[in-house]
């Protein structure tokens, strides 16, 4: 499988889809392949390796915003029904719940460029709770449901979203490596886009503007990561839960819940965080189950879980790093094609 894999990404390499890749196939307990190839700098040479640092971008609302709200839902603090009006009461929207934010559905449009418009945090959050939404009508994937997310996180747990995420998610599962505004050497973080006005490319900070302008900290965007720290992750959730060591991270009941299809009747599949498989250009390719679920980032990253086959992928790039045109998910649906066709799965 590794072979194949890599002569795969080798050719995108080649072809100027990406600067590198690194991956990895795990099973609940263990690794079945994994690789790194191509560069993380273009210019300076620096190759990707196992350890290199990725700018998660959208994988930020499964890896850190989610698993805080499931913590919070398991300690008894929130319900799913909950309507954002119980936390801000002078919401324009009272029928949008968490479960509509987490689905997608709130109705709240795509994206809001806040950094033009120089809002502050509080102005942001204000911003959003002001906006109508009509519930539950579509899907419509959207930032402001995961940057809400994140200040309702704050607001209920009392610790900024990088604080609770550090003491509750990843200083427990091991996960020594992620985390908001990293401080690691520059040559260890693939950097991003060429930014005109600096003259440079962006390293070490998040690529997303709005995560930036908002500090570096978002429910949406803004964390950090590798992929031991993902397969970390990613094992986690195939134990429906347990960690490594064997101790109850995560109930395996709001596991299971949050990968069931709450949109069955509405344009595109979604769980509660996750994507689904759907049945056109769906970027976990069309030979994973149909059970499957995951994510991506726009920077170039994904990961992908398959509970009835017990194996979870994770593919990391920084695509934007050549350019954010790309059709990055064209090479994800090959890349876990290839992932399927290798497992005869």
């Amino acid at each position: 499988m590794q072979e194949r894999l890599n002569a795969f990404l080798l050719k995108m390499v080649d072809e100027q889809q990406i600067p590198g890749a690194v991956y990895a196939v795990v099973t609940k307990d263990a690794t079945m392949a994994e690789g790194a190839v191509g560069l993380s700098h273009r210019e300076k040479k620096i190759p990707m390796t196992l350890d290199t640092i990725f700018d998660l971008a959208s994988l930020t609302k499964v890896c850190a915003t989610l698993p805080a709200i499931f913590l919070l839902l398991q300690a008894g603090e929130i319900d799913l029904d909950d309507p954002i009006t119980r936390f801000y009461p002078e919401a324009c929207s009272s029928n949008i719940t968490l479960k509509h934010l987490l689905t997608h559905t709130s109705g709240y449009p795509a994206h809001i460029p806040f950094y033009k418009k120089g809002l502050s945090k509080e102005e942001i959050l204000e911003t959003i709770i002001k906006t109508r939404g009509e519930a539950g009508k579509q899907v419509e994937y959207s930032d402001l449901n995961f940057i809400l997310l994140g200040f309702i996180i704050e607001k209920v747990s009392g610790l900024p979203l990088d604080q609770f995420t550090e003491k509750h998610i990843f200083q427990p599962l091991g996960m020594l490596h992620t985390g908001f505004n990293v401080n690691f050497e520059k040559k260890t973080i693939a950097p991003t886009e060429w930014l005109e006005a600096q003259q440079d490319y962006q390293w070490g900070k998040v690529h997303d503007e709005n995560a930036l302008h908002m500090g570096g900290v978002s429910g949406h965007a803004g964390l950090f990561s590798n992929l031991h720290d993902l397969k970390i992750y990613v094992q986690m959730l195939l134990s429906e839960g347990l960690t490594n060591a064997g101790e109850r991270f995560l109930s395996s009941a709001i596991l299971r819940e949050s990968r069931q299809n709450f949109t069955k009747t509405l344009n595109l599949n979604r769980g509660l965080g996750w994507q689904l498989r759907d049945e056109q250009f769906s970027p976990a390719g069309y030979f994973l189950s149909e059970n499957s679920y995951g994510h991506t980032g726009f920077t170039g990253t994904s990961l992908w879980i398959d509970p009835d086959k017990e194996i979870g992928i994770v593919l990391l790039s920084n695509r934007v790093h050549i350019s954010r045109s790309i059709n990055m998910n064209r090479l994800r649906r090959i890349f876990y094609n290839l992932v399927a066709f290798s497992l005869n799965i």
